[in-house]
């Protein structure tokens, strides 16, 4: 059991590294590792430690790594690809090759469902695998090579931080945030925006550190802090706060993308002025360079001849 656990230590020891070499901060990349940066500081002396040498240089800003860190950074990297590779040669790879990808959940059950054809057919794989995680999450399957692309939502103001170099990225369609009510609740919009409104509405918000929850703050300054919103509920799932509203909860952002088929059946109603949308895209992310690129590409050609880009 002790092995073991080492094993999967060590692993995880070099995602770090890696992320930590990709983003070049210690607390961005503690947080695409979903961990604390004194942890995540901790693993990485512990891989400077295991490896006898020193991995990053801590004396500039932003960081860079050592000569060492450089000639490690490709070896770690292959070992986590092969490991990869390893696994899903090892669990079912019998019908061809399989085209992995993530995104949001909200994503995953709006689009992807009219996507999966249409990409499989195109990139020639024999199937498609789809992992469904947060945006901290799906950045850090992309980084360590477990899935070959990622769809997610992005915002100038709240961008994913990954080296251009590295990573390409494909519009594939405009989507909007909007700030939607139950169709059964009235709602003074002048009266959100006044400090000292009396009228208080239920109001479902994102959890704090979401992707969605700091992009509303961002852009809305004090909303989230306005008198006239009560917070009843706080979650991590656009479809989770979707529902609320549906059943007449309270009040929600989502993206358009998402809330569009509750519009359609007259479920929920989006609040009409400028200041309650945040215009966003549905993008995908992929690495310039890996062994599924021909794959990637050929799905990228078909957003692109449907003028989806």
């Amino acid at each position: 059991m002790m092995n073991r656990l080492v094993t999967e230590m060590d692993l995880r020891w070099l995602q770090d590294f890696l992320t930590l070499a990709e983003c070049g901060q210690f607390n961005t990349a503690a947080e695409l590792r979903h961990v604390s940066q004194s942890a995540f500081s901790r693993r990485i002396q512990s891989l400077e430690t295991w490896v006898s040498a020193p991995l990053i240089d801590r004396s500039c800003f932003p960081l860079r790594l050592t000569v060492a860190g450089e000639q490690f950074r490709s070896n770690a990297a292959e070992i986590v690809r092969k490991m990869i590779d390893a696994r899903g040669e090892a669990s079912n790879n019998q019908d061809g090759e399989v085209l992995r990808v993530a995104m949001p959940h909200c994503l995953a059950t709006s689009k992807f469902p009219a996507w999966c054809s249409s990409w499989r057919d195109a990139s020639g794989a024999g199937s498609l695998r789809l992992l469904v995680g947060n945006v901290h999450d799906s950045v850090e399957w992309l980084v360590a090579g477990v899935v070959v692309m990622m769809v997610c939502f992005r915002h100038a103001t709240e961008e994913i931080q990954l080296d251009p170099l590295l990573f390409k990225r494909i519009i594939l369609q405009p989507d909007t945030m909007r700030l939607y009510r139950p169709v059964n609740m009235q709602v003074d919009e002048a009266r959100l925006l006044d400090p000292d409104a009396l009228a208080t509405y239920p109001y479902i918000s994102y959890a704090q550190g979401s992707y969605f929850r700091r992009l509303v703050e961002l852009e809305t300054g004090d909303l989230q802090g306005c008198p006239a919103l009560s917070r009843i509920c706080e979650t991590d799932f656009v479809d989770g706060a979707r529902e609320l509203v549906r059943g007449g909860a309270g009040l929600a952002w989502l993206p358009e993308s998402s809330a569009q088929a509750a519009v359609e059946q007259g479920e929920i109603v989006a609040l009409g002025a400028k200041k309650w949308k945040i215009p966003m895209q549905i993008c995908l992310y992929a690495k310039r360079q890996g062994a599924s690129t021909e794959s990637v590409e050929r799905v990228i050609d078909l957003f692109h001849s449907r003028g989806l880009h």
